[in-house]
């Protein structure tokens, strides 16, 4: 039986982009809970990998490639202009929906 890589699987499955978008919110969601931002920016940078060449992306979110490697180095701290650059050049965006209890909260 032939072993599978994790990380070429996982590249595969995020080239779709409705599992890459549940997989960036899980990961949002995570770091929002614990602060762990490196864990986040992993996650965008296996996104970018299975969407295509850095190169390519960062030039589509019109930044340099280098500060798009600095950005995803796991110490980055994008802005969210920044951010929203880098999704859409994915092919993702930022989405709020409200949360159930949210009503109970306010």
């Amino acid at each position: 039986m032939p072993v599978k890589s994790y990380q070429d699987d996982l590249l595969i499955r995020l080239s779709d982009s409705d599992y890459a978008a549940r997989y960036l919110k899980v990961s949002l969601d995570e770091t929002l809970e614990d602060g762990n931002t490196e864990a986040f920016l992993l996650a965008l940078k296996n996104v970018i990998e299975a969407k295509g060449k850095v190169k390519d992306i960062a030039t589509a979110a019109d930044i340099t490639r280098q500060h798009l490697h600095r950005l995803l180095s796991g110490n980055g701290n994008p802005t969210l202009e920044t951010l929203a650059a880098v999704l859409n050049a994915v092919g993702l965006s930022i989405d709020f929906k409200p949360i159930e209890e949210a009503s109970s909260k306010i």
